[in-house]
């Protein structure tokens, strides 16, 4: 029996979750076609338990939506990391001071919200291919559509009144209150990661499979024609970032800037770092990790170096400040220069709501923690889980709102709220 202990698993798993596509290995014959459902309608019928799949012990959550106590979370989380730029942090809301689990279930993978809706990936023994539109409070499905057989990769993109989502081989924009597909890209096999949208255009990032190119496309988000296609030279499997007027992608071997509106190279630098890489961006600088374990911040106009520091996995950019994951501890570097600035917070860092960060060990504690008075506010624990011979544990995903934290982990997806005694 084997037990993901390690930290470098550990990072594994957390990209994985987080960024991971559902089934997207797997190919159905070549049939791209999307079926799409009709809307579905929401029981309230008990939870339901299923045994596990071998003689021992199976922590797998089999409760379905909906959940109870309902939340009540105001905000939205829209994108991957919150943000086009991939920067993880939402000034605009403020986790509970204290919390407590209202509702544990088997509902899908990492969310995005409107504010009205909360849109994930169906959920273990469910049918992954599809698309879910939610009741934050609740997670109980107002509607789902099914797009191919061989799953499509998570989380998804809310814009405006319209959603994108992509498979292993196309994007899909969906209406975002209804079942109803209004477009779709053209096949450009290899798309491992979600997309990035910003200024009316979604960029996609495909290859990193045999035989076929790997290039960066940006679609018209309104009606999905084809603005401009760049080739990377190189496997590009994480997602892209969008700021500054153009899109930021990493290779194995570089980290590319491509203008937005023409799809010219804005610059190409040479980097040591992995092909799973997420960068994030904004008007002042690139970051990206690097396989040395370094955080390398670049200026987005030319790629000019502008400090590098100890660092690694993807960080959450604040207003003046970043925090990136040093020897599984969470550190706060200033963004003008990298100077350590705070105590280290314990584990690796998810998101930022106002003043507060998350962050989550491999032991599966996700820890809330006040950035300016330095100081933990709560500590959550998501058990492990044992799934055939295997025992994994950790957080994959934490979105904070107003009045809510999602948590996607190994044994479920968690609804937390405001202390209710």
């Amino acid at each position: 029996m084997s037990r993901f202990r390690s930290r470098r698993r550990f990072l594994q798993l957390l990209g994985g979750a987080s960024l991971g596509a559902a089934g997207c290995l797997g190919r159905d014959g070549g049939s791209s076609s999307p079926t799409t459902t009709t809307e579905t309608t929401t029981t309230t019928a008990e939870p339901t338990t299923t045994s596990g799949p071998t003689s021992g012990p199976d922590e797998r959550v089999t409760a379905t939506p909906p959940g109870d106590p309902a939340l009540s979370p105001s905000g939205t989380w829209p994108q991957y990391q919150f943000d086009g730029g991939n920067t993880g942090y939402n000034p605009d809301v403020s986790v509970p001071p204290v919390v407590e689990e209202y509702w544990r279930l088997n509902a899908g993978g990492s969310p995005v919200l409107d504010g009205e809706r909360l849109y994930n990936l169906h959920g273990r023994g469910r049918d992954k291919s599809a698309l879910v539109r939610r009741d934050p409070s609740t997670m109980a499905e107002r509607s789902a559509t099914t797009l191919v057989r061989y799953g499509i990769n998570s989380p998804p993109v809310v814009a405006g009144d319209r959603v994108v989502v992509t498979t292993f081989i196309e994007a899909f924009c969906l209406a975002a209150d209804g079942d109803e597909v209004l477009w779709r890209g053209p096949e450009m096999d290899g798309i491992h990661g979600p997309p990035a949208v910003g200024d009316g255009v979604a960029a996609v990032s495909g290859g990193g499979f045999d035989g076929v190119p790997t290039h960066l496309r940006a679609f018209e988000l309104g009606d999905g024609t084809e603005r401009w296609r760049y080739d990377l030279g190189s496997d590009a499997k994480g997602a892209p970032a969008v700021a500054d007027g153009a899109v930021f992608v990493v290779t194995d071997d570089a980290v590319h800037a491509v203008d937005l509106a023409t799809g010219e190279r804005r610059f190409r630098v040479e980097s040591r770092a992995s092909e799973w890489t997420t960068p994030v961006a904004t008007t002042e600088a690139a970051y990206l990790s690097t396989r040395d374990d370094e955080l390398l911040v670049l200026a987005p106009t030319d790629g000019t170096e502008l400090w590098r520091a100890p660092g690694s996995g993807t960080p959450v950019v604040a207003d003046d400040v970043l925090h990136i994951a040093v020897g599984g501890e969470t550190a706060t570097l200033l963004r003008d220069d990298g100077k350590e600035v705070a105590a280290r917070f314990h584990g690796v860092p998810h998101a930022r709501a106002r003043e507060t960060i998350l962050s989550s060990d491999e032991h599966g504690q996700l820890v809330a923690y006040d950035s300016v008075e330095e100081r933990r506010l709560w500590i959550h624990q998501t058990p492990e889980v044992q799934v055939a011979d295997v025992i994994s544990q950790g957080v994959g995903t934490a979105v904070p709102l107003d009045g809510a934290v999602y948590v996607v982990a190994a044994d479920g997806f968690h609804g937390l709220g405001p202390a209710r005694n």
